[in-house]
């Protein structure tokens, strides 16, 4: 294990300065964070043996390089367990990680997701504050190449969603949503797109948002599933006691087909889209460590935002495993706009390794590639999807 964890760090670090030179458009930094764990966890099995429903604590140090924030060391982790002895019981998570770099960049994130009364009340407080630099090219599936799209951002934002089973809705569970972001530009760094106080969003906001969701999960596993699908669906209102009015909706929907044990066919199918004045920061955006991989997040943004991707995973040794991907998508201003014949592509592979053997949890390396000149190196844990 600590071979391994040595190796990955030497790999992200090396990668991370050749990436000056080949112009890697998405550090691991962003992708540590947000693999967080927003998923459902998996039913418990009754036949669950005393050892596999023990507590368990997993973390794992890590160190990066990129071009905006310099030298970098962080941490992430997971701990599971169990609210009660109920044999049907999920498992609760609380996933964490964070980093610091040495020009004073950082950014921090906490995922709680808790199961209670016998899996009939779910809470998730999903929960990150940092300071940090992004990127903004532009709206639209054309925005050009522009060597000053950087912006210094810090930000708090916080989503709780509380989950019980539908009364309404032949769902496994909805839930009530409330959303709570504060972003401050701090300095726009001489990008010329965020000089513009038309654009919404371009000295930041604070925004409310009060939505719902639901869920349909017949996976037989959350963090490696070999079976079943997974279908969530969400909308947010965010309405004049914020700083802009708008409406944001997502679909996400997967399915798992195994040829035989641990060797998975994985397929994943994704809509964004907002209505109203939206700030530029939370519009869709393409790109990120978990769809589209190879494409900073945010390298494309719009409106509406649609993705499909399939990944194939095995084990080829002991605790080592590799995945192979690829994808397509782009963004619109709308869903009737939305070009085929401009889309983007991404492809890639990774490698795997069984960082918690009892609940299948993966720790994660992927190299991605899209268009033109469009890559990027991830590193987390737990699948991409």
């Amino acid at each position: 294990m600590r071979s391994f964890l040595t190796l990955l760090v030497f790999m992200v670090f090396a990668s991370g300065v050749y990436g000056q030179k080949i112009d890697v458009v998405d550090s691991i930094s962003d992708n540590v964070i947000n693999s967080i764990y927003q998923d459902e966890p998996e039913h418990v099995s009754k036949e669950a043996t005393d050892s596999t429903r023990r507590s368990s604590f997993n973390g794992y140090p890590y160190a990066f390089y990129s071009p905006e924030s310099k030298l970098a060391f962080g941490a992430g982790g997971i701990f599971i367990f169990y609210g009660d002895k109920s044999e049907d019981l999920r498992p609760s998570k609380i996933g964490f990680g964070g980093w610091f770099s040495t020009n004073k960049q950082y950014k921090l994130s906490v995922n709680p997701s808790l199961y209670f009364m016998e899996n009939k009340l779910h809470i998730e407080a999903p929960t990150s504050f940092g300071y940090f630099i992004n990127k903004y090219w532009g709206i639209g599936d054309s925005a050009p190449e522009y060597d000053s799209a950087q912006y210094a951002v810090s930000t708090f934002a916080t989503t709780i969603k509380v989950q019980v089973p539908p009364w309404l809705f032949a769902a496994d569970l909805t839930g009530l949503i409330f959303d709570y972001d504060n972003t401050d530009i701090d300095d726009i760094m001489g990008n010329e797109f965020l000089d513009n106080d038309t654009l919404p969003g371009s000295k930041g906001a604070k925004l409310i948002g009060i939505g719902t969701d639901l869920v349909w999960d017949s996976r037989d596993n959350i963090f490696f599933p070999n079976s079943g699908g997974y279908q969530y669906f969400k909308i947010v209102f965010y309405p004049g006691i914020s700083d802009y009015t708008f409406a944001q909706m997502e679909l996400d929907v997967r399915g798992f087909r195994a040829i035989k044990p641990d060797h998975v066919f994985a397929f994943n199918f994704y809509v964004q889209s907002t209505i109203g004045e939206t700030p530029f920061y939370k519009l869709p955006s393409l790109g990120g460590g978990s769809r589209m991989r190879g494409y900073f997040y945010g390298r494309y943004r719009d409106n509406f935002y649609g993705m499909l991707q399939m990944e194939y995973r095995q084990y080829f040794w002991k605790r080592f495993g590799f995945v192979v991907f690829a994808g397509a998508g782009n963004v619109s201003h709308n869903i009737l706009e939305y070009d085929f014949g401009n889309l983007k592509y991404s492809y890639g592979a990774g490698l795997r390794f069984l960082f918690n053997e009892k609940q299948k949890v993966n720790l994660r390396m992927d190299l991605g590639f899209g268009n033109d000149v469009n890559r990027g190196v991830y590193f987390g844990i737990q699948e991409a999807f």
